[in-house]
């Protein structure tokens, strides 16, 4: 009888065993930083998206007996008080996009970069669309503002 030697791998099985992790490792490379990028592109119309309920929020509540609005701009938003926005304001607060993400375009009834909600209402005749993308534009979201002030 003959007897069989199985003392370790062979060439074989170890190349077959460095190609696979070869191929995972470059998948995981590609798609591990897209992830990431998409959750900065949620967390930013998230905070958009917050950032206007909280002006619409001010405006019913008539905080200090003005109406509240907000300002868009390329890398950020700016949540003010008042019936225009002036750069600085007192009562402003920022929030910057992630430097993935900016935005992409608006498109708001009576032109303009701002969304200003009437005292005790809510409304808004500054109603339309926002449209957040990444600056790979790989992906993007887009926030509706109906003229009753919700979001969508």
């Amino acid at each position: 009888m003959m007897k069989k030697l199985s003392g370790g791998y062979t060439l074989m099985e170890l190349i077959i065993v460095i190609v696979i992790m070869t191929i995972i490792l470059a998948v995981s490379f590609y798609f591990i930083p897209q992830w990431g990028k998409k959750d900065a592109l949620e967390k930013d119309v998230a905070g958009l998206s917050a950032f206007i309920r909280d002006a619409q929020m001010l405006s019913v509540t008539s905080k200090n007996a003005m109406p509240f609005g907000i300002h868009l701009q390329n890398d950020k938003v700016v949540l003010f008080e008042g019936s225009t926005y002036v750069a600085g304001g007192a009562n402003e607060k920022v929030m910057a996009f992630s430097n993935k993400v900016y935005l992409y375009g608006y498109s708001l009834n009576g032109g303009g970069s701002d969304i200003i909600f009437t005292r005790l209402t809510g409304a808004t005749a500054n109603f339309g669309t926002i449209t957040l993308s990444l600056k790979d534009n790989s992906a993007s979201t887009t926030v509706t503002v109906l003229q009753t002030g919700i979001i969508q």
